[in-house]
């Protein structure tokens, strides 16, 4: 049967029939010992209706809330809020969940950092995070696939290396073995290219991966033994 449930900002509409969860308050105020009821068939609960959504939502589902945000984290205060009205309302379950704050191990962080390697190419590639940007990549190609619950940051990073081009002009880089005459003929030829052995910023990215894993199952199961009768 639907109840009209009165607070000073809203009013909500329930049938606590339906409730999977429990409170001992609201089942000692439904049962008329109390008088509490008004004239029209509803209840009048001097509470924040900002935090009772979240208690009949809890006693309407039975499922235990998390409030996690991917940039701020958990609502620490919104967490205490609603203890102290799991406490008014005798809501035990709930009450035990945010005491124990077991709302922290329904959130798994997983990172994963690489570091791409050296791909030689005479071309310019481009490449794009989860937020549109475009990356050019000169004589690399950084390809990256994630999926829904993964961001992923591209930092990049400049190391120094020796590489050694053809003194000839002929090769462009190559290696001392290859160019061993080419050395000779520029030098006989008084050929001035910037051959040899040059040190070099040599781009790389490293690409972090971060997932956040959500286990729904213990905001169903957790604490269900203890409700047991």
């Amino acid at each position: 049967m639907y109840t009209t449930i009165k607070t000073s900002q809203r009013n909500f509409v329930t049938d606590p029939e339906m409730w999977l969860g429990h409170s001992i308050y609201f089942k000692k105020l439904f049962s008329g010992n109390w008088g509490d009821k008004q004239e029209d068939g509803s209840y009048f609960i001097e509470t924040d209706a900002h935090i009772f959504e979240h208690i009949l939502r809890y006693l309407r589902t039975g499922v235990l809330p998390v409030f996690y945000d991917r940039e701020k984290g958990h609502d620490f205060a919104l967490y205490q809020a609603l203890l102290e009205e799991a406490k008014y309302f005798v809501i035990e379950r709930l009450e035990k969940w945010l005491c124990e704050r077991k709302y922290l191990e329904v959130v798994e962080i997983h990172y994963l950092a690489t570091e791409t390697q050296d791909r030689q190419s005479s071309r310019k590639h481009t490449t794009s995070d989860l937020n549109g940007r475009i990356f050019m990549v000169e004589d690399r190609f950084v390809e990256i696939t994630t999926s829904g619950n993964m961001e992923t940051t591209m930092v990049p990073m400049v190391q120094q290396q020796n590489s050694f081009y053809c003194p000839n002009g002929k090769h462009g880089k190559s290696n001392e073995e290859r160019c061993r005459s080419c050395i000779e003929q520029a030098r006989d030829n008084k050929i001035h290219v910037n051959g040899g052995w040059r040190e070099e910023d040599r781009l790389k990215w490293c690409i972090v991966r971060k997932e956040v894993v959500f286990n729904h199952d213990l905001c169903v199961n957790a604490y269900l033994e203890d409700a047991l009768p």
